[in-house]
């Protein structure tokens, strides 16, 4: 959760040209990710200790509450399919990137991040 939000002020620094502060953010992001993956890596070793046990309050879900495949098929019921509108957002920020990027104007700094973003679609 306090990832997301770092990554919201980075983003919005990006937007400002705020590259320092955004990179910042952007640290603080993955320390953020490492720090909730050592938990969440913790819990699962502690509840390996007990597996022959049921774990109180859990009941058949894994450490990241989603149904494990031993309760039978998931229909995929919980999935979330984008709508329309998300896709096109998705599209418009890709395209403002890609505009930005073919801006050689801008920082060296700044072409290289936006390409780095770039490589993820």
């Amino acid at each position: 959760m306090r990832a997301g939000s770092n990554m919201g002020r980075a983003e919005s620094q990006l937007g400002r040209q705020q590259l320092n502060g955004a990179r910042q953010q952007q640290g603080k992001a993955l320390s953020n990710l490492r720090k909730g993956a050592s938990e969440l890596a913790e819990q699962m070793r502690r509840n390996g200790q007990g597996q022959g046990q049921q774990q109180s309050g859990r009941g058949n879900r894994d450490p990241l509450g989603r149904a494990q495949r031993t309760s039978g098929p998931d229909y995929g019921d919980n999935v979330k399919v984008p709508r329309e509108i998300d896709t096109r957002r998705a599209r418009d920020i890709l395209e403002e990137l890609r505009r930005r990027l073919g801006q050689s104007t801008r920082p060296p700094a700044e072409l290289d991040y936006l390409e780095r973003l770039i490589e993820q679609f």
